[in-house]
This record gives structure tokens, sequence and C-alpha cells, in this order.
């Protein structure tokens, strides 16, 4: 009885620890710590040509701003593919935004497509709680919604090269972005076995998404911000799989949560079809949506601004041409003046 009764504590434990590190799970490599696994993988980002990605945010801010109370609560999802020729993504965006002016529920999704025929888009389900505002989004967007349209202005191979997902600016001797960096076990990444590591996010990696921001005071964001999260790294391919984490903000101005999620598999891309497009979508176009429509003609604008500068070239002629007869005018009564005073001393 007493053996049964250690074998059962003993298994009682087993599982327990199983369960903490997670079913099935494997050590690390011989020799190998936490940083340098995350070292390794960092750096072989560079030869990552192809992935299949999915990213997610969820932000809930609020703070008061010249006296005015802001809130931000909603969620930022993109997933998609990519390689050196192709890319397909999905953006959606639901949220609620009040401040500066703002006051209002929106959402909306916009998928892009690029490949060897070109660039396309498709924008759908936008809505807004302002009446106003959706009018203004149905009336420019009413010849675009829910339709695949070729962007004609967007060459493929500059999207692609603006658009890569899966670089890291990290090189040999940098320092980790990481602190405190603890293995956790393995676990499943969009189809990837990957170990999984728990740590602090020091301030380069914040400072580098601050920047990507483009957020005015980036030092005092950075006193206001502490972050914590998940890594992820392929067992067998040694690159980074993914990244979690909550970033808390502790300021009058802007104080929450904002929580990420980044997953990206390195060893595949999807295929990216031509859609089938009834809409195209020029520079002018553009220029049309951006003077409020389809009802207003951008190149008739430019003529009329032409004209407008020719008159008021003409008229600058007239006014200088008037000035001259006028000083003219004014030497000749000035010359008349002289003769008439010459004529009368003459005469005297």
């Amino acid at each position: 009885m007493k053996v049964f009764s250690k074998v059962t504590l003993f298994g009682l434990v087993a599982g327990l620890l199983v369960t903490a590190t997670g079913c099935g799970q494997e050590g690390l490599p011989a020799g190998k710590s936490p940083e340098d696994i995350i070292t390794e993988a960092l750096l072989n980002q560079e030869e990552v040509t192809q992935f299949v990605f999915e990213m997610e945010m969820n932000a809930d801010l609020e703070g008061e701003v010249d006296g005015e109370m802001n809130e931000l609560d909603g969620k930022f999802s993109i997933a998609g593919t990519q390689n050196e020729e192709k890319m397909a993504i999905t953006m959606s965006l639901d949220g609620m935004m009040k401040g500066d002016g703002v006051d209002g529920d929106g959402k909306g999704t916009v998928e892009l497509r690029a490949n060897e025929d070109g660039v396309f888009a498709k924008v759908s389900g936008v809505k807004v709680s302002d009446e106003a505002t959706q009018e203004m989004v149905d009336m420019m967007l009413a010849d675009y919604m829910d339709k695949w349209i070729l962007l004609s202005f967007m060459k493929s191979e500059e999207l692609l090269e603006s658009g890569e997902m899966a670089e890291v600016d990290y090189e040999e001797g940098d320092e980790l972005p990481f602190t405190n960096i603890q293995y956790q076990g393995t676990t499943d990444i969009l189809g990837l076995n990957s170990y999984h590591f728990t740590a602090d996010v020091d301030e380069k990696m914040v400072l580098d998404m601050v920047d990507a921001a483009d957020v005015a005071d980036t030092q005092e964001f950075l006193d206001a911000a502490t972050m914590t999260g998940d890594v992820y790294v392929a067992v067998n391919e040694m690159v980074m799989t993914g990244f979690g984490g909550t970033m808390k903000l502790d300021d009058p101005e802007m104080n929450g949560t904002i929580d990420m999620s980044f997953k990206i598999n390195p060893t595949r891309s999807d295929d990216v079809k031509t859609p089938d497009y009834t809409e195209e979508l020029t520079e002018e176009d553009i220029a049309m949506l951006m003077f409020g429509g389809s009802m207003v003609d951008p190149s008739a604008g430019m003529e009329m601004e032409l004209d407008d500068s020719m008159m008021m070239d003409e008229v600058d002629m007239d006014v200088d041409m008037d000035m001259e007869m006028d000083m003219s005018e004014l030497e000749g009564l000035e010359g008349m003046e002289e003769v008439d005073l010459e004529q009368l001393e003459t005469m005297q």
C-alpha cells in the first residue's frame, strides 16, 4: 500500500510538471542557452524569403489631454502570405475612439493582392457610427465598395519591397531586445514546432515600435511603458516564428494596455490568384476622391487655376502700364510747369 501511494504521488507530480511545461515537449540543444537560440534565430531572419503570418493588436487606452478625456478601444488584425513574387493580405479594424473631435465606432476590411498581373484591392464592411461620416464614405466609395479593383498606379514589385513583414533590424554583436528570458517548452506556431520563451522586452524594441508609429514624444512614451511577452523560435529551422506580449502604459495622458500577437511560418507561402476585378483605379481617380468624389473634376480645377493666374498676370500688366502712363503724364506736366515759369519770367 505504501509503495502504491509513492507511485501515485510520483505520477501526480510528474503530471503537474508535464502540464506546466507542455505535453511531449523537448529541451534545448545541449550547450545552448535561451539567449543563444534567440540570437541565432534573429540572425537567420535575413534568409527568409517566404512566409504566412498572422498579427493582432488590441488596445484599451484612456487619458486626459488639455482637460479633454480621450479613449481608444479597438482591435486591428492583419494576416496573409508573401514571397519574392506575390503577396496577399487582409486587414481588419474594429474599434471605438473618443477625443480630439472624434467620438464614435468604426470598422472595415481591406484586402490586398499583388502578383505578376498587378496590384488589386477590395474594401468592404466600412461602417461608422456618425451618420454624416458614413454618408461621405458611401458617396466616395460607391463605385469601389465590395469589388476587386486593379490599382493601375501601383507596381507589384514596389509593394513587395515595402511589405517585408519578416525583416528584423538585428546584426551580429547587437544586444538582444529581450531580458529575463525563460524557456517554457515547445508549442505549435502555424504548423511549426517552436521553442517557447517568456521575456521582458527592453527599451530598444519598444523604441523601434514607437519610431515606426511616429509618436512625437518618444522618451515620455518609454517612461510610461513596460512590456512582457512570449518569443517563439522554430525548433528545426531556427528562425523566429512569433512574438506576443502586453504593453502597459501608466501616464495621465495615456494609460491602459496594448496586447499584441505576431505569428509567422517562414517555410511556405500560399498561392495568390488574380481576382476577377470589375474596376480600375488610376491616379486621376485618386485625385478625384481627394477632391471630394466623382462629381469633382480635378483637371477642370487645374485649368481654372491656370486661367486665374493668367488673369492675375494680365491685371498686373494693366496696373504696371497705368502706373507708367501716370508717371509720364506727371513728368509732362512738370515740364509744362517749367516752360510756363520761364515764359512768365521772360514776359516780366
